[in-house]
């Protein structure tokens, strides 16, 4: 657990995982992005996944959340769900929030994310919405790689935050394929994932 300001950090409960999932997911994110929670579970119950809340500190109010696949054997996360809650948005709660992931996970190699990629949005809107989150994350220390990949009719771009070591561009997608590898059924992984 740790704190900046008046934000601090601690792992959710199994109970308060499903409840943020259902009650807030579902609007934080597109259905086609939403796995079934069954399969959280599944992921937590087998050591993992890791889920983590951001909460005032006056209020206990969740204001942040964090839902991360968590491989011990290569070392490294992939943040699979981070959302700032929709009445606290725009008030650098975001930034804190990945402050808070850095020093709680600083002994993991390092943090993967996938980003919807800008390129190929359907709409300027859609492409705007997009690059405004990659540039969130790039101005709170996450580096865009040239990796690209496609999970379940989505194109992502990656990128990586390190935390304890140097993670190099290169291993980023076979770090990932490392993941989805342990997520999904081998015959889900080899129908629903490729790197592109």
């Amino acid at each position: 657990m740790s704190s900046i300001r008046n934000i601090y950090s601690r792992p959710m409960r199994q109970d308060e995982a499903r409840a943020v999932y259902i009650g807030r997911g579902h609007r934080d994110f597109p259905p086609n992005e939403l796995k079934p929670f069954s399969l959280i579970e599944k992921l937590i119950n087998s050591g993992c996944y890791e889920i983590c809340g951001f909460y005032e500190k006056e209020s206990d109010e969740l204001c942040a959340y964090a839902f991360m696949m968590a491989d011990k054997d290569t070392n490294m996360l992939l943040l699979d769900y981070f959302a700032v809650c929709e009445e606290v948005r725009e008030k650098g709660y975001g930034s804190i929030a990945i402050e808070l992931l850095k020093e709680d996970y600083i002994k993991w190699g390092g943090m993967l994310f996938e980003v919807e990629d800008d390129d190929t949005a359907d709409t300027e809107e859609e492409k705007r919405i997009r690059q405004r989150r990659i540039a969130f994350y790039e101005r709170n220390g996450v580096v865009m790689t040239k990796q690209k990949s496609l999970a379940f009719d989505v194109d992502f771009k990656l990128m990586v935050m390190n935390l304890g070591c140097e993670v190099a561009e290169d291993n980023v997608g076979y770090l990932l394929s490392a993941m989805y590898r342990k997520m999904l059924p081998e015959r889900l992984f080899k129908e629903q994932f490729r790197l592109r």
